[in-house]
C-alpha cells in the first residue's frame, strides 16, 4: 500500500491524467488504495479499474463510493464491471447472467449515490426502500442529494460495449485486445449511443495497456509474453476476442495447466506481443500507444508489468 500512494504522487508529479486500481485475483481491493491515493494527491482523477458486480451488493458499492468523493470530490471515476469466471469460481461465486447484473447494478447505484430511496425487483437485484442513511453525520436523520458520479464501465463483449455506449461516462476497453478490436469496440459503443439518443462524443474511451517499455527490445516484449500467456490462460473472454488463432489460444493454455506460467509464454511470439500490448523499447511502445490513440483510444491506461514501473512512470506519461 505505500508503494502504490508514493506512485500515485509519482504519477500526479509526471503529469499523467488519472490513476486506476483493479481488484482482481483476491489480492489488493479497490477501495483501500483509492481512499489513500485520494488523500495523498490533488489533482488526480481515481478510478476503479474495475470493481465487480459479482463480489459486492449495489448498496455497498454506493456507500463506497460515496465515502470517496468526499475525499476528492470531482476526481472520483466509478469504475464497474463483471469480472471473469475463472477469477469468480475459486472465490465460490458462479458466473450468471453477467450483463443482466452489471445492468441492474447501473440502474440502482447511481439512484443510491443521489440519495434517492430505492425499491426495485429485477432477476439478480432486490432492494426494498433501500436508502443511503448518514446516522452518524453531524445532523444525522437521511442523506441529502449526491453528487453524480461518473460511471465508468469496463466491458468486453459486443452486448456489453453497447449496453456501455448506451449508459456510460466512460468505457475501459480490456487489456491484451488488438487495433482491430478496438475498432469494432469504439463502433459498437457509437450505436449504443446513438440508439439511446445520446452524442459518442460524450462518451471517454479509455483501454487498459499492458505495457512493458525496457532499455531491452527483446526483453520487453519476454516480459509482455509471460502475461500474456497469464491472461489468455484465465480469461476466455479475452482469449477470444484477442484475434490469436484458436488452436495457438489451446496449445497456451494447456501448456499453461501442464508446465505454468514461463513455459507457456514460450509458445507466445513476438508477433503475439505486438498483436496485444505495448512492450519493447520506449521508442516502439511510443509508437503502439499512438496506434491506439489513432484507432480510436482517448486515455491509454498504462498498466506497467514485472520490472518495467519506473521507466514506464519516467518516459511514457
Amino acid at each position: 500500500m505505500p508503494e502504490i500512494v508514493a506512485l500515485a504522487e509519482r504519477c500526479e508529479a509526471g503529469g499523467f491524467d488519472s490513476v486506476w486500481m483493479a481488484e482482481t485475483r483476491m489480492t489488493r481491493d479497490s477501495f483501500v488504495p483509492m481512499a489513500a491515493i485520494a488523500m495523498a494527491t490533488e489533482k488526480l482523477r481515481i478510478g476503479s479499474g474495475i470493481v465487480n458486480v459479482f463480489t459486492r451488493g449495489p448498496v455497498v458499492l454506493a456507500i463506497s463510493f460515496i465515502g470517496l468523493e468526499e475525499l476528492a470530490p470531482g476526481r472520483i471515476l466509478m469504475g464497474l464491471g463483471t469480472g471473469s469466471p475463472l477469477v469468480l469460481l475459486p472465490q465460490g461465486i458462479e458466473f450468471e447472467k453477467p450483463l443482466t447484473r452489471l445492468r441492474e447494478y447501473c440502474e440502482v447505484i447511481p439512484r443510491l449515490v443521489r440519495g434517492e430511496e430505492v425499491s426495485y425487483d429485477g432477476e439478480i437485484v432486490r432492494l426494498a426502500k433501500a436508502r443511503v442513511e448518514d446516522l452518524l453525520s453531524e445532523r444525522g436523520g437521511v442523506g441529502g442529494p449526491r453528487t453524480r458520479l461518473p460511471l465508468w464501465l469496463g466491458v468486453t463483449g459486443p452486448r456489453a460495449l453497447e449496453y456501455a455506449g448506451e449508459v456510460a461516462d466512460g468505457v475501459m476497453l480490456n487489456t491484451c485486445l488488438p487495433i482491430e478490436y478496438v475498432r469494432d469496440a469504439v463502433k459498437r459503443i457509437e450505436h449504443g449511443a446513438r440508439r439511446a439518443g445520446r452524442r459518442p462524443e460524450e462518451i471517454e474511451i479509455a483501454m487498459a495497456n499492458a505495457t512493458a517499455p525496457h532499455e531491452d527490445s527483446s526483453e520487453g516484449k519476454r516480459v509482455a509474453a509471460r502475461f500474456i500467456a497469464l491472461y489468455l490462460s484465465l480469461f476466455p473472454n479475452i482469449a477470444q476476442a484477442s484475434g490469436v488463432e484458436e488452436q495457438k489460444l489451446a496449445a497456451v493454455r494447456q501448456r499453461f495447466e501442464e508446465h505454468g506460467l514461463e513455459a507457456a509464454s514460450e509458445l507466445v511470439g513476438d508477433e503475439i506481443v505486438d498483436h496485444l500490448t505495448v512492450a519493447g523499447s520506449v521508442d516502439e511502445c511510443r509508437a503502439r500507444l499512438d496506434e491506439y490513440r489513432a484507432a480510436g483510444v482517448q486515455l491509454p491506461i498504462l498498466a506497467p508489468l514485472e520490472q518495467t514501473m519506473d521507466l514506464a512512470v519516467e518516459t511514457l506519461a
